[in-house]
């Protein structure tokens, strides 16, 4: 099933310059359950396209639907974990809960359950600075699921990482989505990192922004993200992908 569906996307900026096309017909799908990744070259509008997913910015042509399993919430982590210094790791999970007037017992309990589940328990109640950047992104994580999202945006989210922290938050990260049975996109310039990681992977042409190609990854033998990283079958997806974007 389609969890969710971008058909002939486009955005124009207009301003006292005239306007100026962004995006150019985008149009993918993402089923239930896929990791998929965007890549493309460096202002192409990747991000962009996340912000119009959420609804934060309307397109001007074409459609998004998002048809969630239940809640229909998005939830989105960013390339900073946005962590507030001054709260305990569990009030700083629970914080999207009392933004939105949903903190109920239920909902604590499932607080409880995750932070247990994802080896948190013990340091609910340190702060921010007592944590490594690893576990910090996994706290941030669990502040998004803690929304019950039926479709989770990343932006970047393992580059502010140190390079041997990011490889083993990829691994944490990408373990979790798939035991909390989550969709997921990732928006990310490293082509590694979406190889690793993906079903399916959008590459984008420069602006404006059009697909060129939805690549499927076939590395599904491989467990783990960093498994798929050395794998031989990898180096061919990097070198498509890479010429794609040249």
């Amino acid at each position: 099933m389609h969890i969710l569906e971008l058909n002939g996307v486009e955005l124009t900026y207009f301003d006292t310059h005239g306007e100026t096309k962004a995006l150019e017909d985008i149009t993918f799908s993402v089923d239930a359950g896929e990791f998929v990744s965007i890549v493309g070259p460096s202002g192409c509008g990747k991000t962009t396209i996340l912000s119009i997913i959420t609804g934060l910015i309307q397109p001007t042509h074409g459609k998004v639907n998002i048809n969630g399993q239940g809640s229909k919430v998005v939830g989105y982590m960013f390339q900073k974990d946005n962590l507030l210094e001054w709260r305990t790791i569990k009030n700083n999970i629970c914080l999207g809960l009392e933004l939105t007037h949903n903190k109920t017992k239920e909902n604590l309990d499932y607080v409880d359950e995750l932070l247990k589940k994802y080896n948190l328990w013990d340091f609910r109640d340190k702060y921010p600075r007592e944590l490594s950047g690893g576990m910090r992104q996994r706290a941030a994580l669990i502040r998004t699921l803690a929304l019950r999202p039926s479709l989770l945006l990343l932006d970047e989210a393992f580059s502010a990482l140190d390079y041997q922290t990011r490889l083993n938050v990829c691994d944490d990260v990408y373990n979790i989505i798939k035991q909390e049975k989550l969709t997921a996109i990732l928006v990310t310039h490293d082509i590694n990192e979406a190889i690793s990681l993906s079903d399916k992977v959008v590459i984008l042409s420069k602006r404006p922004s059009s697909v060129k190609e939805i690549l499927d990854i076939s590395l599904q033998k491989y467990p783990t993200p960093f498994e798929r990283r050395e794998c031989v079958e990898a180096k061919d997806y990097f070198q498509h992908i890479w010429e794609k974007l040249v």
